[in-house]
């Protein structure tokens, strides 16, 4: 048993986990008294989603779409916000000031585990995609028949680098609060799509530059891809995060000057939505986060 396990934790967030999927079974939930509905809705997730192959064309030319940022009124509002995904996409879901549209239409990213739907949410896991998928109606999505291919073509895949497949949830309902309490739902689309996994990587093909290389350049492309399906999808407010730093290993700093280049001044995607939020938990991982973030800005466009 790893030091620091909290066994009681781990049991919390199994019966959580449990009680989702007796709800996700029943169609139902209740809070406060009010009881919830989730047939329609549960159906018409599953009938909605779709799976984005890894060679989808569609997102593989995302940068021959360059921008025309003098065509785009609105600056998009770059957030850093030490919560978790839960908090930071209900904050959005719930917010009176619309997009441009009128409308705000909420992107959430699932750091996925590219194997099994909801990674260990069943065993009480704790990372990102776990806390999702015990909190809300996504799992209906990812083993749905449409979604189980994407599980189904990973697990032949060993290198730990993973395809640039993923996973489109519409209508994704989010009823639980991070500490398990039923809350009333809100409603948020999702992008699950897998980190690569570095700590695999290496360990197979050693630490050096051009491993390092490889990961990003790997990492730069999948980010893309899944802004340009949140663009597609005509998304104002995008929930993301510093996507594989936890169990898959990827450097904190890389990540952040990634998601820089692709979101920063003159990048591809700088005006493609109207907010977007880093929701980050640990405060060490947001400090270094936000620093490298702002550091390779400034560096693209100096004063």
């Amino acid at each position: 048993m790893p030091p620091h396990f909290d066994l009681a934790l781990h049991h919390r967030l199994q019966d959580i986990a449990s009680s989702t999927l007796a709800a996700l079974g029943r169609a139902s939930i209740g809070v406060d008294g009010k009881k919830y509905d989730l047939r329609q809705a549960l159906a018409e997730l599953r009938s909605s989603t779709e799976l984005e192959p890894a060679d989808s064309p569609r997102l593989a030319s995302w940068n021959d779409l360059q921008t025309d940022h003098s065509a785009r009124s609105r600056n998009t509002t770059l957030l850093f916000s030490q919560t978790s995904t839960l908090r930071a996409l209900r904050r959005h879901a719930t917010a009176t000031t619309a997009g441009p549209t009128g409308s705000i239409r909420v992107g959430v990213l699932n750091f996925a585990n590219a194997e099994h739907p909801g990674g260990g949410f069943e065993h009480g896991a704790q990372a990102q995609e776990e806390s999702l998928v015990r909190s809300s109606t996504l799992y209906a999505s990812l083993t749905s028949d449409i979604g189980r291919p994407f599980y189904s073509s990973h697990s032949t895949e060993p290198s730990g680098l993973y395809t640039d497949a993923m996973i489109w949830s519409p209508g994704v309902l989010f009823f639980r609060a991070d500490d398990g309490d039923w809350i009333e739902p809100v409603t948020a689309n999702v992008v699950t799509s897998p980190a690569v996994n570095a700590y695999e990587v290496k360990g197979r093909l050693g630490s050096s530059l051009p491993v390092d290389t490889r990961i990003a350049d790997k990492m730069r492309e999948r980010m893309a891809r899944i802004l340009r399906l949140f663009e597609l999808k005509e998304t104002t407010h995008v929930v993301l995060g510093s996507f594989g730093t936890g169990a898959f290993g990827n450097d904190i700093a890389t990540i952040a000057r990634l998601w820089a280049d692709l979101l920063g001044p003159g990048s591809r995607f700088e005006r493609s939505f109207a907010v977007v939020d880093f929701a980050i938990i640990d405060q060490r991982t947001l400090g270094v986060f936000k620093q490298h973030f702002e550091e390779r800005c400034s560096s693209a466009n100096p004063a």
